[in-house]
Protein backbone atom coordinates (compact mmCIF):
# COMPACT_ATOMS: atom_id res chain seq x y z
CA UNK A 1 0.00 0.00 0.00
CA UNK A 2 2.42 2.92 1.53
CA UNK A 3 5.38 2.70 2.63
CA UNK A 4 6.27 2.32 6.11
CA UNK A 5 6.25 5.26 8.86
CA UNK A 6 9.76 6.00 9.88
CA UNK A 7 10.77 4.91 13.47
CA UNK A 8 9.77 7.65 16.24
CA UNK A 9 12.07 9.46 18.89
CA UNK A 10 12.42 6.19 21.73
CA UNK A 11 11.00 3.53 19.50
CA UNK A 12 13.35 0.40 19.23
CA UNK A 13 11.76 -1.78 16.90
CA UNK A 14 8.72 -1.58 14.84
CA UNK A 15 6.24 -4.53 13.71
CA UNK A 16 4.55 -4.27 9.87
CA UNK A 17 1.52 -1.78 9.71
CA UNK A 18 -1.66 -2.20 8.67
CA UNK A 19 -4.17 0.79 7.43
CA UNK A 20 -7.62 1.71 8.18
CA UNK A 21 -9.51 3.78 6.15
CA UNK A 22 -12.57 5.28 4.82
CA UNK A 23 -13.86 8.17 2.49
CA UNK A 24 -12.85 10.38 5.09
CA UNK A 25 -9.31 9.31 6.42
CA UNK A 26 -6.39 6.60 6.38
CA UNK A 27 -4.55 5.66 9.78
CA UNK A 28 -1.71 3.42 9.58
CA UNK A 29 -1.78 1.31 12.89
CA UNK A 30 1.72 -0.85 14.59
CA UNK A 31 2.90 -2.31 17.23
CA UNK A 32 6.44 -1.04 18.27
CA UNK A 33 8.69 -1.34 20.97
CA UNK A 34 10.22 1.71 22.88
CA UNK A 35 12.62 2.13 26.39
CA UNK A 36 9.70 2.04 28.05
CA UNK A 37 7.91 -1.17 26.68
CA UNK A 38 4.95 -1.48 24.38
CA UNK A 39 3.06 0.61 22.28
CA UNK A 40 0.71 0.99 19.59
CA UNK A 41 1.08 3.61 17.45
CA UNK A 42 -1.13 5.63 15.12
CA UNK A 43 0.09 7.35 12.38
CA UNK A 44 -2.24 9.55 10.04
CA UNK A 45 -0.28 9.88 6.53
CA UNK A 46 -2.66 12.83 5.02
CA UNK A 47 -1.81 15.13 8.09
CA UNK A 48 0.81 14.19 9.47
CA UNK A 49 -0.65 13.24 13.08
CA UNK A 50 1.46 10.15 15.42
CA UNK A 51 0.74 9.02 18.53
CA UNK A 52 2.00 6.17 20.71
CA UNK A 53 -0.42 4.45 23.16
CA UNK A 54 0.55 2.18 26.05
CA UNK A 55 -1.74 -0.67 27.38
CA UNK A 56 -3.20 1.13 30.19
CA UNK A 57 -4.28 4.22 27.67
CA UNK A 58 -5.84 1.57 25.41
CA UNK A 59 -7.91 0.39 28.22
CA UNK A 60 -9.33 3.70 28.91
CA UNK A 61 -10.08 4.57 25.28
CA UNK A 62 -11.81 0.98 25.52
CA UNK A 63 -14.12 1.92 28.58
CA UNK A 64 -15.35 5.08 27.19
CA UNK A 65 -18.92 5.49 25.79
CA UNK A 66 -18.94 6.08 21.57
CA UNK A 67 -21.02 9.38 22.19
CA UNK A 68 -17.52 10.78 24.12
CA UNK A 69 -16.09 10.32 20.52
CA UNK A 70 -18.94 11.53 18.80
CA UNK A 71 -17.87 14.96 20.94
CA UNK A 72 -14.39 14.69 20.10
CA UNK A 73 -15.21 14.68 16.57
CA UNK A 74 -17.57 17.65 16.32
CA UNK A 75 -14.58 19.60 18.12
CA UNK A 76 -11.83 18.34 16.16
CA UNK A 77 -13.87 19.45 12.40
CA UNK A 78 -15.05 23.11 14.44
CA UNK A 79 -18.90 22.39 14.85
CA UNK A 80 -18.32 23.04 18.66
CA UNK A 81 -15.80 25.31 20.84
CA UNK A 82 -13.50 23.16 23.69
CA UNK A 83 -14.90 23.61 27.03
CA UNK A 84 -12.93 24.39 29.75
CA UNK A 85 -13.50 23.64 33.73
CA UNK A 86 -11.54 26.36 34.74
CA UNK A 87 -13.24 29.32 36.39
CA UNK A 88 -16.62 27.97 35.69
CA UNK A 89 -16.44 29.48 31.82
Amino acid sequence: MSTEPPLGEGVVRAGESFGIGNEFTGVQVRKVWTRQGERLELYVPKRGYHILLDAMQLEIIAAQDPANFSKLFAIQLGAEEPTTEEGGA
